[in-house]
Formats: C-alpha cells, structure tokens, sequence
C-alpha cells in the first residue's frame, strides 16, 4: 500500500465514515424541539432531523464480491481504459456501481487516488457520487451511485431500451446540465478541477435522464489564478482534445471548453467525434465538418436526421453555432463555461463567428533562465583637476562676517560646472581625493610656476647684454 493510499484511508477513519450509517461511529441524531414544546404540547414538537454527513466510506472487498457476485459478466456495465464496471447490490438493498481498476495498470492507480481526492470533496447535482473505495489485498475498487440509463453515448447510438431516439428536449437539458457541471467546478469549487476527459461515455443518465458528469481519473486540482497546468503526457481522448495540448502541453479550463464544444456537436448531429470509417491518418473530425457547412452556410444540414424535423431550426442553428464558439482554435477566444451554462438558462446572444476557420499558430515559450545577481558595475572617475576654487579656497577665520550667525555669509558663493553637485551619483568619484595629495599637487604647481618666472627674469635681463654687444 502507497503512502497516498495509507493517508487516505486513514484520514477516512478519522472522519469516522467507515462504518455504515446507524452503526457505531456512523451516525449521530439529534431532536430539535419547536417552541410550542415549551407550553407542553406534543404537537408542537418536530420530528428528528438526521445531521448525519453521509460521505464516502471504505467497504470490505468481501462486501463487494458478494454485491457483484463474484464480479460476474452478467453484471459488467462496461469496460473502460484502466478498468470494468459492474453493477452491485449490497446487503442493505442499494444498487451501487462498483469500478474494478486493473491490476497491471500504473495510471489506474493514480486514477484511484485522483478519483478519491478530488470527487469526494464535491458535491453537484451534475456529478456523479461518490459511495466509497476498497483497497484491500491489492484490489482497487470505487464505489458509485448507479445511473440506470446508462451513458450519453449509448443513449446517442439508440442502445438503450428505454429511449432510442432522444427528443430535442432532451438534448438540450443533458447539455445545460453537463455546462453546469463543468462551471461549478471551473469557478465555484474552493479550488479549480480541470477535468480533462469531456465526452458523452463520461456522461450519465439517472432514472429521470438528468446527467452526471463522472469519470474523474484524469481531473487536477490547480488554483483559480493559475489557469494551467504544465503536463508532460497528454491525458484525454483523441477528437476531444484541445488543438494547443498537443503542441504547448499546457491543460487548461479552455481545453475543457473545447471537448465540451465537441459534446455540444456531437448531441446535435448524431455523430462521433471522429469518423472512424476513415483511415486512422485520415480521419475527418467532426470540428472540422460543422466549421466546413458553417463556410459554406449550410449549417443547418449538420442536425440530425434522427430528430426528423422536430426542432426549432433557429435554436438548432444557434446550438450548434454555440458548439463552433467553444472549438475555436485560439484558447482565448473561447467563452468561460459560466458564460455557457447562462446561455443555456437565459439565451444571451452569442458573439459573431469568423466566416471561416482562423488559423492559428501556437507557440511554445520556453521558461525564462534564472536571473544571476551579477556584481554593479564600478562607478567611473570624474575628471582629474584642481579643485574649483569657489570651493576650494577657504578665507581665514578672521574675514567671516559678523553679521550672520557663526560669522557665515548668507550670499549664494558661485558653483563651477565641474562641481560634484551637479554630477550624476553615477560619475561622482567614489575616492575623494584626499588633502595631502591636494597639497602636494599645489606645491609642485607653485614650484614649477617660480621655476619658469625665474628663467623668464633671467632671459630678460640676458637680452639686453645681447643686444649691447
């Protein structure tokens, strides 16, 4: 057992949801009393409220092998990439559906902990619930709440009994569900869950055809401001995937938008998302099609024939304008899904679509290297030269003024171009020279400027001699 699984199971225990309600540590009632029980009045007293948080719980495996009897084929609902389904009864009556993950499979492990960690936190009338898991003698198992009409897709191929030929009516509330479902978890769950695998077999139908988005293996959990998620596989179904994972890698509540856009298409014409009659390298996906009949306007002709007329052909013609809004090929011209699950209750107008399909080139920016803390660079010398003699050149103390405090004089002395205070910080010297230098230098200036008047003297009185001769 992982540590991930042991944490897991743990932390299931401490909630005290191992144990099914009514037994020990699974349940807790409590009598509220209305006021008129105050007066002594039977009537005013109110019936039990069960407070009882009914969340999931860790079954036996024992008590899931005798509710799939034995994990029989007679109740196997379906088989999906990392597992099986199967129907299960358990000993209280409840019709559950219990999924099998393969034991040779390393993602379904990280499906079962993906599944347990993200699905068990929330809570959607469109979701799917979650019952329970097992892991028990290296068996993983999750229990779910059992849909009876099976899944969108079947339900789309007429393989369920109960509706062949599903009406517009029906279409169009399996649709607002699934946008509700996805809108909750995009911007109203605590944290964003993109779940990364939308398409019809992932979808449910209860007893009454209300749909549940389930299937949640591939889901992550990312904070509202990220809005991705750096991934080194690319998890989903082919034809359902976003143009950009396949070349930026990045997973996103967009990428989510465009699968569910592909759903909306795939309602509407009875058609799958990719036409598998095709060679694989060859396969015309039905995004492409829809965008084809909305260049060529005849869009209309992409409904399907399995409704024979019998939808409102405006509202047909906006749905599916609506699908091709959700599969553009720039990420950031996609609507939210809040944006989507409002035109499906209130009919707000959609945006226009482009004539035809945009083209759009998708750029992969490499992470930018880490930034050195490179050393300033050293300040350059200002220019060598006697100092300005407005401030250099000191009277004696004798010559302060005495009309101003300490004998300082208020007139503004005269500042040279060369002063340091009209430098930039950047050229300032940042070794003063110091008065020792400062001294010298004017020294050897006073001795060299007595050296020259001297031999001047000297050659002047030298000429005049020349000149007597």
């Amino acid at each position: 057992m992982t540590s991930a699984l042991r944490f897991l199971c743990c932390g299931a225990k401490c909630l005290g949801s191992s144990g099914k309600p009514g037994k020990e540590g699974g349940s807790s009632k409590k009598a509220i009393t209305g006021s008129k029980s105050k007066r002594g009045s039977g009537a005013g007293a109110q019936k039990a409220v069960d407070t009882t948080f009914y969340g999931p719980r860790i079954f036996t495996y024992k008590e899931l092998t005798a509710a799939t009897k034995q994990f029989s084929a007679d109740e196997l609902l379906g088989r999906g990439a990392f597992g099986s389904v199967f129907k299960g009864t358990l000993s209280d009556g409840s019709i559950v559906a219990v999924k099998q993950i393969a034991h040779d499979s390393n993602q379904g492990e990280r499906e079962f902990l993906a599944e347990v960690s993200i699905i068990s936190r929330i809570r959607h009338r469109n979701l799917v619930q979650l019952q329970g898991w097992c892991h028990e003698k290296g068996n993983l198992l999750l229990v779910y709440d059992y849909m009876p009409n099976g899944s969108l897709d079947k339900l789309l191929e007429g393989a369920n009994g109960a509706e062949k030929n599903p009406g517009w009516d029906m279409r169009h509330s399996v649709l607002r569900g699934v946008a509700c479902a996805l809108s909750y978890l995009h911007e109203e769950c605590q944290q964003c869950v993109l779940h990364r695998d939308v398409k019809p077999s992932n979808v449910l139908l209860d007893e009454n055809f209300n749909p549940h988005l389930a299937d949640f293996g591939l889901a992550r959990l990312i904070h509202h401001t990220t809005d991705n998620v750096q991934t080194t596989i690319i998890a989903g179904t082919r034809g359902y995937l976003a143009p950009e994972l396949s070349q930026v890698g990045k997973a996103s509540t967009k990428s989510d938008v465009f699968s569910f856009g592909v759903l909306t298409l795939e309602v509407a014409t009875g058609r799958k998302a990719l036409d598998k009659s095709q060679p694989e390298n060859q396969a015309v996906s039905l995004v492409d099609q829809v965008w084809r009949a909305h260049e060529q306007h005849v869009l209309l002709s992409m409904a399907d024939p399995k409704l024979e007329g019998a939808h409102d052909p405006e509202k047909m013609t906006t749905l599916l304008q609506m699908g091709l809004f959700c599969c553009h090929p720039d990420p950031e011209a996609r609507p939210p899904m809040s944006f989507i699950r409002q035109w499906f209750i209130q009919e707000v107008p959609l945006p226009a679509l482009p004539p035809v399909k945009p083209r759009v080139t998708y750029v992969l920016t490499p992470p930018s290297p880490p930034k050195l803390a490179l050393p300033a660079p050293e300040a350059k010398l200002a220019i060598e030269g006697p100092p300005p003699k407005a401030l250099a050149i000191e009277g004696p103390p004798s010559e302060k003024k005495a009309g101003t405090p300490n004998g300082t004089s208020t007139t503004p002395s005269p500042i040279d171009p060369r002063s340091p205070a009209l430098r930039s910080p950047a050229t300032r010297s940042p070794l003063p020279r110091s008065p020792a230098t400062s001294t010298t230098t004017s020294r050897e200036h006073d001795k060299s400027t007595t050296t020259s008047t001297s031999t001047s003297s000297q050659s002047e009185q030298n000429q005049p001699q020349a000149n007597g001769k």
